[in-house]
C-alpha cells in the first residue's frame, strides 16, 4: 500500500547479467538473458498471495497492522478555523481502524465546512490521520448573511459580525466572480485618490452602482471603465473641494454626468 503501512513487497528480481561474453551467453545454458516481463509480474502475483496466505494465518499480524486511530494531525493556518472545530467534525469517522478509514468521506465533510477552501486526508502508519486545510480569505461581505473571497466564492459562515467594516457586495449569485474582479478594479482606481468603496451592486439587469462613504456613483451598463475615468477626473476638476456636500454621482451619460449635492441637482453633458 502507499500509506506507508509496511506492506511494500520487494520481488527479489533479477537484473541483466552483463560482461559476459558470446561464446560465455551460448554455453552458459541462457545465463545473462534478460527476464521476459511477464516473469516478472508473475514473481509479484506469487510474492503477493504468498503475503496474503502469511497474514490469513497469523491473525495478530493483522491486528497489530490495522491498529486503532490514536492521533489526528491538522495542518492549517487556524486564522479564522479552530484545531477543536476539526476534530470535532471528523471525530465520527474516527472509529473504524486504520485501513478501514473512508479517506473519500472524510475530505467531503471537512469541504462542507464553510471556511474550508481545500482539504487533504491522508494515513500516516501506524496509527495517525494528517489533515491538511486551506481557509477562505474574506475580501467582502456578500449581501446580510455571507461573506466573499477574493475569487469570487460566496459562503456563509454561521457569524459574520466580525466583518462588519468590510465592503458588502451584491448582486446575482452566479455572477459572484464578475463582482469581485469589478470590485478589485474599481478599488484599484480609487485607492490613488484616497477614497475606498463600501457598496458595489449589479443588478439583474447587469447595471451598477457603488458608495464611497455617503455617496452614490452609478454607472449602468455600458461602456464601465470610460464612466468611471470619467468620475476621476470630475472628482478632480469638480467634487473634491466639496465631497462631503455630494449625495450622488449619476455617470448614465453620454459626456457628461449629473451630481446631486445636499440642495440641489446640477447636471452636465447630455443623456
Amino acid at each position: 500500500m502507499s500509506d506507508r503501512a509496511g506492506l511494500s513487497v520487494s520481488a527479489g528480481w533479477s537484473g541483466e547479467v552483463r560482461g559476459a561474453s558470446r561464446r560465455d551467453s551460448q554455453q552458459g545454458g541462457g545465463r545473462g538473458k534478460k527476464t521476459l516481463p511477464w516473469k516478472r509480474v508473475l514473481q509479484v502475483l506469487v510474492s503477493l498471495v504468498l503475503l496474503a496466505g502469511l497474514l490469513g494465518s497469523m491473525p495478530w499480524l493483522v491486528n497489530w497492522l490495522n491498529q486503532p486511530i490514536a492521533r489526528v494531525e491538522v495542518h492549517a493556518g487556524f486564522e479564522y478555523l479552530s484545531r477543536e472545530q476539526v476534530e470535532g467534525v471528523l471525530q465520527p469517522h474516527l472509529q473504524d481502524r486504520f485501513f478501514a478509514l473512508d479517506l473519500r468521506e472524510m475530505q467531503q465533510v471537512l469541504m462542507a465546512m464553510p471556511w474550508v477552501k481545500t482539504a487533504s486526508v491522508r494515513r500516516q502508519w501506524p496509527d495517525s490521520v494528517q489533515v491538511s486545510l486551506t481557509e477562505q480569505q474574506p475580501v467582502a461581505r456578500w449581501g446580510s448573511s455571507a461573506l466573499i473571497s477574493n475569487e469570487g466564492e460566496v459562503f456563509a459562515p454561521e457569524d459574520i459580525a466580525g466583518f462588519s467594516a468590510m465592503p458588502v457586495l451584491g448582486g446575482p449569485e452566479e455572477m459572484a466572480v464578475e463582482v469581485m474582479q469589478q470590485y478589485l478594479a474599481i478599488s484599484q482606481l480609487l485607492r490613488p485618490m484616497g477614497l475606498r468603496l463600501t457598496m458595489l451592486k449589479r443588478s439583474n439587469s447587469g447595471s451598477w452602482r457603488f458608495t464611497i462613504g455617503h455617496v452614490e456613483v452609478n454607472i449602468g451598463r455600458d461602456r464601465r471603465m470610460e464612466r468611471l475615468q470619467r468620475f476621476v477626473r470630475l472628482y478632480h476638476a469638480r467634487l473634491e473641494p466639496r465631497w462631503d456636500q455630494v449625495k450622488r454621482v449619476d455617470l448614465r451619460y453620454l459626456n457628461g454626468a449629473s451630481v446631486a449635492w445636499s440642495e440641489t441637482l446640477v447636471k452636465t453633458g447630455s443623456k
